[in-house]
């Protein structure tokens, strides 16, 4: 819990710019206040397997309920324990977030009216490192978002995204290969430019 959340803090202290310290980010940042419960619930449910930390688990099973329900009533934002989701974490805005039974890499970030998820009855979405994804975006399904790819905002995916991949609209299609999307997620720039090559519709 403590590495992936301090990745989480890190990556929006360099996202703010600020001279802000950890605890006024989190106290400022509704999504890093929302990753903090999703984190201690993760960490809860590992150490349910440690018998010499039984002693402590009701009452961080109670901070966490606290935690979790504040988020969810206060900033409709859901992120489920079912959902494995990386270090580096970005929620940039808040309503309607709902997050659960997908795998989330590295550095991602996600933004308002977003729902990632399962189907009813088969798997969830598999997300690769470093991809942002816009507001009013549905994954739901068993799909498979490459890393560094960029899903902008209203788009419905409905199959599997290649590697940095640019795709936009409902149903999702592709706009632009070798999409450069570190900017937009706040991360060092590689030094290479947008790639100007469009994909075929």
């Amino acid at each position: 819990m403590r590495g992936a959340f301090i990745a989480d803090v890190c990556r929006s202290a360099d996202i703010a710019r600020g001279q802000r310290t950890a605890w006024q980010l989190v106290v400022d940042s509704y999504g890093l206040q929302a990753l903090l419960a999703y984190r201690l619930g993760r960490w809860l449910l590992r150490a349910g397997r440690k018998y010499y930390l039984w002693p402590l688990l009701p009452v961080c099973w109670a901070i966490y309920y606290v935690l979790s329900r504040y988020a969810r009533v206060a900033y409709d934002i859901r992120l489920e324990l079912s959902a494995d989701i990386g270090p580096g974490f970005y929620i940039g805005h808040f309503g309607a977030i709902r997050v659960r039974r997908c795998r989330i890499g590295a550095n991602c970030s996600i933004a308002r009216l977003t729902s990632i998820g399962a189907a009813a009855d088969g798997a969830g979405p598999v997300i690769g490192d470093r991809v942002w994804i816009g507001g009013h975006v549905q994954i739901i399904g068993d799909y498979r978002i490459g890393s560094g790819a960029t899903i902008g905002a209203g788009t419905v995916v409905t199959g599997d995204i290649p590697e940095g991949m640019l795709c936009l609209g409902n149903p999702a299609r592709p706009v632009m290969r070798n999409y450069d999307n570190r900017r937009i997620l706040g991360l060092k720039e590689q030094g290479q430019g947008h790639a100007n090559e469009v994909a075929a519709s």
